[in-house]
């Protein structure tokens, strides 16, 4: 757990900024491929104040936009996409806790605490289900009693708090919030993908852990009607909102490479591959797919601010919500197919020497190969399809 205070806010874009992202960069590529957890890097980004950014001024925030949220997550993940996937729970906690206006968390959000995941498990429920086998149950004192197994718990290594979805013993789903230190939390390092490999989403086991009931954030009935929401659609574009940054990393890298390289093939069209026509518009349209794909993702988060700005009594317009959730669907699919592609053709600027697992630049096309598996690529695509064709409405659960 990396609990550290917020001691001094730093604002996207201002110089201090990007002084503190070239420090978080400069280590990411040893840090991949030496198998380390950034914590010194996510401290250092809770005492900047990144957790705290879309909060309101009264509460000590710095009131970012959504589109300037995933702006500054962006950036971060051009940095580092370890540590910025890290922070990913976290701000769909404080979009809900501002929806909600519960400020007793908001104000523990303003206190520098991260919130981290334990929701998704094993075995054969179908994922985006609200049935699970971690169970919520009463106990003495008003109190509950809380027993489970939960995995890919990303983050939840690195923060304060965890929310935790359970079964209770009347036929709904629980959303509970507790420390990552309370008896009976277990947070295993146990991930063992080849990209994102040090963003704690390991394994999180609930061993009898007190609950008091203050600490029980909603509890919904199996049968009741999904409202509204673009909560999910925040959720899915933060993975994209990745994705782009490492496309720019990727860029960043291969104008590295091509000015680092010396020498170029007898037959090549000229002597140095710096000035070869080919490898610049290689590195051209690499630099094209790393644009195109921020400027969709900011795209789908302004209809995010749209649909949150329609909301009454924290339900928005359903069709700017609709709308919201297409389009973040929409830069999934795309992103899905050019962005393994770009990371791939990075390498062909350096040719084999581009391989040396000194230089690590296999960590951009693994790191984006394990996000874009998050959610099935091909069920998104069908989904955009049959709402075009028929208008079916897009699936109300948090893994679409």
């Amino acid at each position: 757990m990396t609990t550290v205070e917020n001691t001094s806010r730093i604002l996207p874009g201002s110089p201090e900024w990007t002084e503190l992202l070239t420090r978080i960069g400069s280590g990411a590529k040893d840090r991949d491929l030496n198998d380390e957890n950034p914590f010194d890097q996510v401290a250092a980004l809770k005492r900047a104040g990144f957790g705290t950014l879309r909060l309101p001024a009264e509460l000590g925030g710095a009131e970012l936009t959504v589109p300037q949220l995933f702006s500054a997550v962006i950036d971060v993940a051009r940095a580092d996409p370890i540590v910025a996937h890290i922070f990913r729970a976290h701000f769909w906690f404080v979009e809900e806790r501002l929806r909600s206006q519960d400020l007793r968390w908001l104000d523990r959000v303003a206190e520098g605490k991260t919130f981290g995941n334990a929701f998704s498990e094993k075995g054969s429920l179908a994922v985006g289900s609200l049935v699970f086998n971690t169970r919520l149950l009463p106990a003495a004192d008003g109190r509950y009693r809380l027993d489970g197994e939960k995995y890919y718990s990303t983050g939840s290594l690195f923060s304060d708090y965890l929310t935790v979805t359970a079964t209770t013993d009347h036929d709904s789903v629980a959303t509970v919030v507790l420390p990552t230190d309370r008896a009976g939390v277990k947070l295993i390092d146990d991930w063992d993908g080849f990209g994102q490999r040090r963003t704690g989403t390991g394994t999180t086991t609930f061993s009898g852990v007190a609950i008091a009931a203050d600490e029980v954030l909603s509890d919904t009935p199996y049968d009741a009607q999904p409202t509204p929401t673009v909560q999910y659609a925040s959720l899915q574009l933060y993975i994209h909102a990745i994705v782009a940054g490492i496309l720019q990393a990727v860029v960043d890298d291969g104008v590295a490479l091509l000015r680092s390289r010396a020498r170029s093939f007898s037959h090549a069209v000229t002597d140095k591959p710096i000035d070869d026509p080919l490898l610049q518009r290689q590195l051209g349209e690499l630099a094209s797919t790393a644009y195109i794909a921020r400027t969709a993702v900011l795209d789908a988060a302004a209809a995010i601010a749209a649909a949150n700005a329609s909301e009454v009594d924290g339900v928005p317009d359903a069709d700017l919500a609709a709308e919201a959730q297409l389009k973040s669907a929409k830069v999934k699919v795309h992103l899905d197919d050019v962005a393994p592609e770009a990371a791939t053709r990075l390498l062909e600027l350096g040719g084999a020497s581009a391989s040396s697992r000194a230089r690590n630049l296999d960590r951009h096309w693994r790191n984006i190969r394990t996000i874009t598996l998050h959610n099935p690529v091909g069920l998104k695509a069908r989904a955009i399809g049959q709402q075009l064709l028929h208008g079916t409405p897009v699936p109300a659960n948090a893994y679409f």
